[in-house]
């Protein structure tokens, strides 16, 4: 028998390894490969039946959009033809930290006003939006150097945001460590006197004095900070985003990626109307997660089985409608309207059982079938 994927002694990989490893094998397509349709049935890129007519309200509210790091093989301007391909509309694009900045030399833009002039003619040229700039990071990290340079990072995206005109930012909260060590901790329960005192420590020495010098710095410069809620991050779901908020200002919102938030068992409506109710949706991420119900009934959600065990995982990450179906998904559109969101979805793809290409493209594909201002006729 061949190493079991199962087994307790393997050293599992990171998501962003994962990620990266699991991508390997599915973007050795050249750039020609992007762009051409299945010969046999004449399919769009998403694999549709062939072609179909959109018709479209004039006054679109929501667009569809992409994360850059999916197409981080390609030169902007294949990205861009690949996209417009997939009638993809705006562009969330990455400018350092994790996962990267494939197509945004942040410094240089920052340094150069022609630059910057230059590449928003490219983005205008071919009528796509620029959705935000995007940083994830952990600038209250333990170790002064990494947390220096994620801050750094984080800032010079706010100058770069401010200066392009796109006033949105998306990033993590980060998470702190305790004071003493090198690594951050991730509080996750009040079982003990220990922990509860950890955690107000970590909130009142360090996130809420961070945030607050962030947010001013942001505000100054008309900028939106759109907080992803993961976990490993101090602000992982609507309760803790809220507090930050609370705390430091109202430019601190939500970038709503509810591949995060759906492992904690939440209902998506309810989220977006509590979110709805502050007004605090500044960014969305388009990203699903599917949960195998035989394996959660053993872990639960919260799982540490490695990334590529797909078999034995409670949940991995999916692209849209193929872990909550459309009907979900028509739910969350129709309460997007509801609570007056008019920006982007932004296609994360991090699905493991999809290639970038096809990934997007079905993502893309769902998202048109469910937004209520457009309309596929056959």
């Amino acid at each position: 028998m061949t190493e079991s994927r199962q087994n307790p002694n393997r050293i599992p990989e990171s998501r962003r390894a994962f990620l990266r490893n699991a991508a390997v094998g599915m973007t050795a397509a050249s750039f020609a490969d992007l762009l051409r349709p299945t010969p046999s049935t004449g399919a769009s890129p998403a694999g549709g039946p062939g072609p179909v007519e959109e018709i479209r309200d004039s006054n679109t509210q929501i667009r569809i959009g992409v994360f850059d790091p999916a197409f981080r093989d390609l030169s902007l301007e294949q990205m861009i033809e690949v996209i417009k391909e997939f009638k993809i509309e705006a562009v969330e694009l990455g400018s350092g930290n994790d996962p990267g900045n494939p197509h945004c030399d942040r410094e240089g833009l920052l340094a150069d006003p022609s630059k910057r002039r230059a590449y928003a003619a490219v983005f205008e040229k071919n009528d796509l939006t620029i959705s935000a700039f995007s940083c994830h990071g952990n600038p209250v990290h333990p170790n002064r150097d990494i947390a220096q340079h994620d801050d750094r990072v984080y800032r010079q995206t706010i100058d770069l945001t401010a200066q392009m005109g796109v006033n949105r930012m998306v990033c993590f909260s980060g998470c702190p460590g305790d004071g003493t060590g090198k690594h951050p901790n991730w509080i996750q329960s009040l079982e003990t006197d220990e922990w509860v005192q950890l955690l107000e420590w970590q909130w009142r020495e360090v996130l809420i004095p961070y945030w607050k010098d962030l947010a001013a710095y942001a505000k100054q410069r008309n900028v939106l900070l759109a907080i992803e809620m993961g976990s490993g991050n101090s602000v992982f779901n609507v309760a803790t985003l809220l507090k930050l908020r609370h705390a430091a200002g109202d430019n601190v919102g939500a970038n709503l990626d509810f591949s995060g938030i759906f492992q904690l068992g939440i209902e998506p409506t309810a989220v977006l109307k509590k979110l709805g109710e502050e007004s605090c949706i500044y960014h969305m991420h388009g990203k699903d997660i599917w949960i195998d119900p035989g394996n959660t009934a053993v872990n639960g959600l919260v799982d540490m089985t490695p990334y590529d065990d797909l078999a034995h995982r409670s949940w991995s990450y999916a692209d849209i409608g193929f872990g909550h179906d459309l009907v979900v998904w028509k739910s969350i559109a129709e309460t997007l309207k509801a609570v007056g969101y008019h920006h982007v979805i932004s296609i994360e793809h991090e699905s493991p059982y999809t290639s970038d290409r096809i990934g997007v493209a079905r993502s893309a594909q769902a998202l048109r079938q469910v937004l209520l201002d457009r309309a596929q006729i056959p």
